[in-house]
């Protein structure tokens, strides 16, 4: 299993047996387990904010960004072993695992917030990951995130990516998973080359129903600034929920008529290549032809403390599909830029058959809009699609666990091939994502945002 991701898990089992541990304690003193006077202890002992009331503590009404923050450090220059288990192809390092660690420490984030209260989290969405850079291995990295937005039964995580760089001054040991400020030997430059935002929600462990969690006050104006970013896109993604429940035996609002005439326009351009492929544009493709596709049994090993597949698996099984697809379409070694709107909808058990099937959604041959990515802003770009199917061969029947969708760049390429659609269904498919990726707070490669007021840094 990956390294990391095991630190990670050990960490939360630690703090599930500290619970126990108190459990047993306060059993011998008052004959019963008092959980929420056990939750409090324990976040006492881990520094966080404890209300105390007519002698006997309660359970904190609310809690900051800062209970949750989480810390941990990739010691590639120390830790052979680590180096070697990160290390891509192209010396880099593997982000197929930091798609891993990236879902373990947002578990771990999670799970302090909502510590104590009896709630199962499950991993609702990714929002976006978005890569400046993919590092070499010469150099220390360090992975942290914290809560963001909190709103009913669902919470926003803010997690990043810098490299660690020596202070002139020295220091102490390094902690791995640490809760609290940066401190120690190192100190960060402030250049994230990563930055990802996942939501989980918290459900009822009985009746999968979500719950409510304990809200969120943020302290600074950097904090403050990304809770109203988190419930600016909360409020987005309920209004397009709205949307599509309100579309059957309605009419067409404006912008679905423009879509369906970008859809259609599309169709107008993909029917040279459909009907006369030999006067066509060689330049262009169907969907159809990008199409890869891989199946694999979820094998136990790889199951989540809650004896589900665990996400951060999947993510990798995807993009690693994903990379391969880009990389056979593009004729070069792609490198990744980003990660949008991955929906979780389906839990995978031990056992299931997974089918994985991958195909470029659509192409940019002369470039986009990257904001910071400046050394590629020219290049051709390339949007793939990935869908997780659950295979049931016994009934004949298969439903989607997972859709992922990952961008990549062609670094040394002028251009790349257009990929046109060859039916209507996949024309609206492709207008789809192309506004997913054109518009929307934090959604796609075109919309990056940066919160962080100059005051707080």
């Amino acid at each position: 299993m990956n390294p990391i991701v095991r630190e990670l898990w050990e960490q939360r089992q630690k703090t599930k047996q500290r619970m126990m541990s108190l459990t047993d304690q306060d059993s011998d003193t008052t004959g019963a387990g008092n959980i929420q006077e056990l939750t409090a202890n324990l976040i006492h002992q881990n520094n966080q904010e404890v209300l105390e009331k007519k002698g006997h503590v309660e359970r904190p009404k609310f809690r900051h960004p800062s209970d949750s923050k989480t810390i941990i450090d990739y010691n590639f220059k120390s830790d052979e072993f680590l180096r070697e288990a990160y290390m891509s192809p192209g010396g880099t390092m593997r982000f197929g695992k930091v798609l891993e660690d990236l879902d373990a420490l947002a578990g771990n984030i999670a799970f302090h917030h909502v510590l104590g209260d009896d709630v199962m989290l499950v991993t609702a969405a990714v929002d976006r990951i978005a890569l400046r850079d993919v590092p070499e291995l010469d150099k220390d990295q360090r992975l942290s995130g914290q809560v963001t937005y909190v709103g009913s039964s669902s919470m926003e995580i803010r997690m990043q990516i810098h490299e660690l760089t020596e202070s002139s001054s020295g220091g102490g040991d390094e902690n791995h998973g640490d809760q609290g400020d940066d401190h120690g030997q190192y100190v960060h430059d402030r250049n994230n080359w990563l930055e990802a935002y996942f939501t989980f929600v918290a459900v009822d462990p009985l009746t999968n129903k979500p719950v409510k969690i304990c809200p969120l006050i943020p302290e600074t104006s950097e904090e403050r600034a990304l809770f109203e970013l988190g419930a600016l896109k909360a409020e987005k993604k309920k209004q397009a929920r709205k949307k599509t429940i309100g579309m059957v035996g309605k009419p067409m609002t404006e912008e679905a008529m423009q879509m369906e005439k970008r859809a259609e326009q599309l169709m107008n351009d993909a029917f040279p290549l459909i009907r006369m492929p030999s006067l066509a544009d060689p330049y262009s493709i169907l969907m159809e032809h990008t199409q890869m596709q891989n199946c694999m049994i979820a094998q136990p090993q790889v199951r989540n403390l809650s004896n589900k597949i665990f996400g951060g698996f999947l993510m990798r099984r995807a993009f690693e599909l994903a990379f391969a697809n880009a990389y056979s379409f593009g004729g070069e070694w792609p490198q990744m830029l980003g990660v949008d709107n991955i929906t979780f909808n389906a839990p995978v058990n031990v056992g299931d058959l997974l089918q994985f099937t991958s195909r470029v959604i659509y192409s940019l041959p002369d470039g986009g809009k990257l904001d910071d990515v400046k050394k590629h802003s020219s290049k051709p770009l390339i949007m793939i699609e990935v869908e997780c199917y659950v295979m049931e061969p016994e009934i004949t029947r298969a439903y989607l666990s997972n859709r992922f969708y990952f961008t990549f760049v062609l670094p040394t390429k002028e251009t790349c091939r257009k990929v046109l659609p060859g039916t209507l269904e996949e024309a609206r498919r492709m207008v789809e994502r192309m506004v997913a990726d054109e518009s929307g707070v934090g959604k796609g490669y075109l919309c990056q945002y940066d919160f962080v007021r100059k005051d707080d840094a």
